[in-house]
């Protein structure tokens, strides 16, 4: 996560700066603007799941990249250094060191003061995090790191101060300053570094020693983490909360905030509504699935493919109550990082794969423990639901035979760590017999889809759990949705939503190929974008609670 990105042509002496590629843009118009020397693979690597909305997305881009002009300016005044040396006990001088450091939802840089001592000090990325919502992703991980940092021995980041965005002066947003730990991404060792466009999935040259040594730290992390209890589903309490209220804020959830940032649909409903059971809360996160398919204009590529995805998210829903573990339904809620996997650690060296450090717990809250005890989706270090797992007709794909053989190392390597830490003859709560129920009982498939958005019927968890519940019962569920005059009619008026997409988009891009001819400025761009009849980002964002009872 804390990968450099430098520009092979930048110079010495510039300000430093980083590309504004976003890893989830999709193109949906073979027009769509593909950043210069940005790689195609990132543009095509989801080509498969449902487009995020690339009118939002152009917008953002630019916003970005704004930002990050902004971020350079301070950094070239002298006014970024001046800025952090004012949270040092000791207010000593400091300086940048090296280049930014990025990963899909933060910006930051290593600052050094006088007295050898570095920080990180990192920002959530303008474009990549929604504005509405990124004071309270700093603040929830923040909770997160203090929480890991006081009841475990996980190696995480030790805050040294922290801030919404009201009380930066620089206007860069909100903030965490914390120690910057010195190692290697685990992530950058992981990938294929001859690959001519990397993907996130782990190369296949990697000894099963060093992936053993590697989940075995892993699981010991799990196991610490698993013995915090909490009584509530929600968000985690701001470090700033006065009172404690009983009835936590529905959380903010990768997922929630992807389908908001990326398609334009507010899925939280009213957050002050909580969830006192496991069901009840896997009703509404797979609500959020309908929810973007019915709001977000781009959601299908035809009338067939409409029906598809009505039908699959509908019969979704009907599978929650068989996939329940009813002793965590109303009890026991976990420490829920969405996010957290392979890319989170930071290792001494690539001879010494120690774990050092864990970092970006953003998108944390208590969850259910059956969604943190499940078969982890970071095996590979991808999300399955990306297009590198896609299925050919009903067979899993090439990969899932090296996924599901490191998940029967992982299992047994959890299990070795239980016993090491002497919690065998509690079997009752055991993390590894959750892990192993969630693979009998097929939940294992639910977790991921309810852990990501931009979901599509025909991704391998979607294909896999549909081959655990069997093709005629699949069919049977459908059956009870299969309305002719209803579906007709909701895929006709998602094409209609398509086609009226498709010309605000093409005269998106016609702005944005302005920009980068120099024809337009960044700032007019974005006046112009924003004051569109019906630009999502330039009116308040609705919810649909109606969607989910439907």
């Amino acid at each position: 996560m804390h990968a450099k990105l430098v520009l092979t042509n930048q110079k010495a002496g510039q300000p430093p700066f980083f590309i504004h590629v976003p890893l989830n843009y999709l193109i949906h118009s073979p027009k769509l603007f593909v950043p210069s020397g940005a790689c195609p693979w990132i543009f095509n690597a989801f080509s498969e799941v449902m487009d995020t909305n690339a009118i939002i997305d152009i917008i953002h881009v630019v916003q970005g990249q704004l930002w990050v002009d902004q971020m350079n300016e301070t950094h070239r005044t002298g006014r970024l250094c001046q800025w952090v040396s004012t949270f040092h006990p000791d207010k000593l001088p400091c300086q940048l060191d090296g280049t930014f450091h990025h990963g899909a939802f933060n910006a930051g840089v290593k600052m050094v003061f006088r007295d050898r001592t570095a920080w990180m000090v990192r920002f959530p990325r303008v474009g990549m995090v929604s504005d509405e919502y990124a004071d309270e992703k700093v603040a929830m991980e923040v909770t997160a790191l203090d929480l890991i940092r006081h009841r475990t021995a996980i190696p995480v980041p030790r805050v040294r101060a922290w801030g919404p965005a009201a009380s930066n002066p620089l206007g860069l947003g909100p903030f965490i300053m914390m120690d910057f730990i010195e190692g290697v991404s685990l992530s950058d060792l992981l990938r294929d570094p001859n690959a001519e466009c990397p993907s996130r999935v782990m190369r296949e040259d990697i000894s099963d020693n060093d992936v053993e040594f590697i989940y075995r730290q892993l699981a010991n992390f799990w196991l610490q983490l698993f013995k915090l209890d909490f009584d509530h589903i929600g968000s985690l309490p701001s470090p700033q909360a006065e009172a404690r209220n009983p009835t936590l804020p529905r959380p903010l959830t990768f997922k929630a905030h992807s389908i908001l940032q990326n398609g334009g649909v507010n899925t939280f409903g009213d957050r002050t509504q909580g969830f006192a059971t496991t069901t009840e809360y896997f009703q509404y996160v797979v609500g959020q699935d309908l929810e973007q398919l019915v709001h977000q204009p781009n959601s299908i590529v035809g009338e067939y493919d409409a029906k598809n995805k009505y039908l699959a998210f509908q019969v979704l829903k009907t599978l929650i109550p068989d996939l329940i573990n009813a002793k965590y339904d109303r009890c026991k809620f976990k420490l829920i990082c969405d996010d957290l996997g392979l890319t989170n650690l930071i290792v001494r060296g690539r001879e010494d794969l120690t774990v050092i450090g864990v970092v970006d717990l953003e998108w944390s809250y208590i969850g259910p423990a059956q969604l943190f005890g499940s078969a982890p989706w970071w095996l590979l270090q991808d999300r399955p639901v990306n297009s590198t797992w896609d299925c050919e007709g009903d067979e899993p794909p090439k990969i899932a035979t090296r996924y599901f053989k490191y998940l029967d190392l992982f299992i047994r390597v959890l299990e070795e760590e239980e016993e090491e830490a002497g919690m065998s003859e509690h079997k009752e709560t055991e993390l590894s017999n959750l892990v192993k129920w969630s693979q009998a009982s097929g939940a294992m498939w639910l977790h991921m889809l309810l852990s990501s958005g931009f979901n599509d019927h025909r991704s391998f968890p979607f294909t896999q759990l549909r081959r655990h519940v069997g093709t005629t019962e699949w069919a049977r569920r459908e059956k009870d949705f299969d309305h002719a005059k209803e579906l007709d009619a909701f895929a006709e008026g998602k094409v209609n939503e398509l086609l009226k997409y498709d010309e605000a988009l093409e005269k998106i891009e016609e702005n944005k190929t302005l920009v980068d001819s120099g024809n337009m400025t960044k700032q007019e761009f974005c006046a112009k974008a924003l004051s569109e009849p019906g630009c999502i980002l330039n009116t308040p964002l609705v919810t649909h609670d109606e969607t989910r009872n439907g």
